[in-house]
This record gives structure tokens, C-alpha cells and sequence, in this order.
């Protein structure tokens, strides 16, 4: 029996030792939880074999967080795992280095596909089954404009200008003000669109226009007459006949540019004292190539483009369970579902008690060196001990051996 116990603290102290060691070897692994050994001590010493192994259990206390410079390294801070597919097997992680595979995947440095929700056709994310995370690299399509914004103030200082001359685009003195608008039309290709304000009177001003330079084709380019009321503010707007611009509601004007049209809405328009003012916005866009990518912390990934504009990619999904101790460790620094973890739920990060991500960054090891070295030296000690326990039985044993000798 005094071999069997002694053999039970040998194997014990060099199972710590393999613990330890292992902590101490992925001291410098991203996103690692560190194990502790257990055992537990018989309650008798008759029949006993001495101590028992327990196993181990991982520790997910918080890692300190490292920045990076690399957009898709993601550490989470707070609970949570991040969920990975290879080959159909589903793992969990809290290893955070990410990169983008040639077909545009977001993967790990082993393959494993990083999954969340991803978006339909017009940018809007789909919750529900997660799917693999991916970055298109295409260019961003041109958007015709539709609907360009005109927010103007007319300086009623300024004096009527009579209808004879008649306007003329090349003579500012014909015009009260003008401002120009840039506009897309469905390739793409950038349209500017002026248009001119002549003062006709206290309450009325005649409004012209020019698409790429060429006035419209009738009424020297009329479009309409803005008529406002006694506190400068639009009241009225009409459009001349013959024209190939049309009113769709009070101070918005429909112009025809190339094969399309755009409405131009001048209904915030007034007229005060004072110096004029163009504040212009416009709801198309020329093509544009991906510039880079950032993630928000919830996980949120959008790409920016050279012509100003952002997409949504997707947005990453965390994982908790209830009882993460449940776990089965895996390969490359993973952990397997189990019926003692239970079953993964999903939710976004910052939801549901979940960490929040940051982006450009990693969450280092919760080793503690310090901590590990003085365990190291202790298991040393019992392993020591032990090997000394069964040299000093193997003397007695041959002792007794020799007595019938």
C-alpha cells in the first residue's frame, strides 16, 4: 500500500508539473486561459492509494488587453468567446488575430472561419443564423441622384432686376445669385446643374437653370418663380409652360439630367436681410474603390470607400454559456460545446451581459509568471519528496527481505 500512495504522489505532482508547464508555455498566446491542478486527499488511510486526481480547470478571468496594428485583431473585453467553423465543426475562442483569406474570408491563422450576422442587399443586418464573416473587395457601384437638396438664403436687400434684358447666364448683371450643384447620373459620371436667382420684385424671384453647362431648352432656362410671403418665407412656386421642368411639390423642381431626372428641393428656401448663403446636399455617388475597414465595438464591420461613401460588411457574434468550466479544450487554442457547458447563445457584443470587441487589438494570456514559477518550484518539491518516499520503502522492503537471509 505505502508504494501505491507513493506512487499516486509521484504521478500527481508530475501531472501539476505538465499543468503548469503548459500555462507557462502559452505565456505569450493570445487570448490563452490558464489551467490549475486539482486534487483531493482520501478520507482514510485504510484502503487509501493517497491522493486522488481531480483534473484541471481553466481560469477565464480577463487578459490584459494589447493594441495592434492590424484593423481585423478583435479582443474581447468582458465574457464571451468568439465562434469559429472549419470543416463543418463549430469551436469557440478568445483568441482574437484575424486576418483576411484571398477569397476574402475572415479567418484565423489555422483556417477557421470567423462567423456572425451578415446583410442584405441594401446594407441592413440580418439577425438570426450566424454565417461566415467576409469583406468583399469590390467597388462601391455609382448611385444616380435622385433627390438634391437646396437650403438657400435670397438677400431681399438686394434690388428687382427688370425682365429686360432678358437673363443671360454669361452676364451677371442679369442675375441676382447663382450656385452650382454636382449631381450623378447612372454611370457614374458627375453632372454639375447651376442655377440662377433673379429678384423680381419684393416677393417674387424667376429661377434658371444650366445641366453641364447648357441652359434648359426653353425660356432661356426658366424653371419656376418662387413667391414669398410677408416673413421671407417660401409661400408659393410655379413653373412656366413648355418647359421641360416640372413642379412635384412647393419648391421642388423635377430637372431632366441625361436619361434620368433629379428632384430639386428649394423648399427650404427664404428671404432675409442678409448676405446670400447655399447650403447643398445630394443623394447620389460616383463608383469607388475599398479604402479600408473599420469594426465598432459591437462588432459592427464597415468598409469606407475613395468616393466618401461606407457599407456595412456584417457584424461579429459573441458567444456565452452556462457553464463555460463545461468546456472541452480543443486544438489551436479552442474549446468544444458539451451537455455540461450547455448550448451556446448568441448574441452581439455589449448585449445580453456580454464584453464589448476592440478592434486593433489582442487580449494577452492570464498566465501569471510569477504565480507559476512558485508553483513550479512547490510541485518540484513534492515530486522530490515523493521519489524520496518510495527510495526509502524500497530500502525498508529490502531490509525485510534480507531478515530471512
Amino acid at each position: 500500500m505505502a508504494f501505491n500512495i507513493d506512487t499516486a504522489s509521484i504521478n500527481a505532482a508530475s501531472m501539476r508539473l505538465e499543468v503548469i508547464g503548459n500555462n507557462i508555455s502559452n505565456s505569450n498566446t493570445s487570448g490563452f486561459k490558464s489551467s490549475q491542478f486539482d486534487e483531493v486527499l482520501a478520507t482514510s488511510m485504510k484502503g487509501s492509494s493517497g491522493n486522488k486526481v481531480a483534473g484541471t480547470r481553466q481560469s477565464f478571468t480577463q487578459g490584459n488587453i494589447t493594441s495592434t496594428s492590424n484593423p481585423l485583431d478583435m479582443a474581447i473585453s468582458g465574457s464571451g468567446f468568439f465562434r469559429v467553423v472549419s470543416n463543418g465543426v463549430t469551436a469557440y475562442t478568445r483568441n482574437g488575430q484575424f486576418m483576411l483569406s484571398k477569397g476574402g474570408d475572415i479567418v484565423n491563422s489555422t483556417g477557421d472561419q470567423l462567423t456572425g450576422f451578415g446583410v442584405d442587399t441594401s446594407g441592413k443586418i440580418l439577425t438570426g443564423l450566424p454565417v461566415k464573416m467576409s469583406i468583399s473587395a469590390a467597388d462601391y457601384l455609382p448611385k444616380a441622384t435622385t433627390t438634391a437638396a437646396l437650403s438657400l438664403t435670397l438677400d431681399i436687400r438686394k434690388a428687382a432686376i427688370p425682365t429686360t434684358p432678358v437673363f443671360n447666364a454669361g452676364d451677371p448683371s442679369t442675375y441676382t445669385h447663382s450656385t452650382t450643384t454636382s449631381v450623378y447620373d447612372a454611370s457614374g459620371t458627375q453632372v454639375d446643374v447651376q442655377t440662377f436667382y433673379v429678384k423680381r420684385s419684393a416677393t417674387t424671384w424667376d429661377v434658371y437653370g444650366s445641366v453641364g453647362g447648357n441652359m434648359l431648352s426653353t425660356n432661356a432656362g426658366l424653371m419656376g418663380t418662387l413667391t414669398f410671403n410677408s416673413s421671407g418665407v417660401l409661400a408659393s412656386s410655379t413653373t412656366p409652360a413648355a418647359t421641360p421642368v416640372a413642379t412635384k411639390s412647393l419648391g421642388v423642381y423635377t430637372v431632366p439630367v441625361g436619361a434620368s431626372s433629379v428632384n430639386f428641393d428649394m423648399s427650404n428656401t427664404v428671404q432675409f436681410g442678409t448676405s446670400f448663403a447655399a447650403t447643398m446636399t445630394q443623394d447620389g455617388s460616383p463608383p469607388g474603390q475599398m479604402v479600408g475597414y473599420k469594426m465598432s465595438t459591437d462588432g459592427v464591420i464597415t468598409a469606407s470607400y475613395s468616393n466618401g461613401q461606407t457599407a456595412t460588411m456584417g457584424q461579429v457574434v459573441l458567444a456565452s454559456f452556462k457553464s463555460a468550466d463545461g468546456l472541452a479544450s480543443a486544438a489551436n487554442n479552442q474549446w468544444l460545446e458539451t451537455t455540461a457547458s450547455g448550448q451556446a447563445s448568441l448574441n452581439t457584443a455589449g448585449a445580453g451581459g456580454l464584453g464589448i470587441l476592440q478592434a486593433s487589438a489582442t487580449e494577452d494570456a492570464n498566465v501569471d509568471l510569477t504565480s507559476e514559477m512558485i508553483k513550479m518550484i512547490s510541485a518540484q518539491r513534492v515530486f522530490q519528496a515523493a521519489a524520496e518516499m518510495v527510495k526509502k520503502q524500497d530500502q525498508i522492503m529490502q531490509t525485510v527481505v534480507n531478515i530471512g537471509q
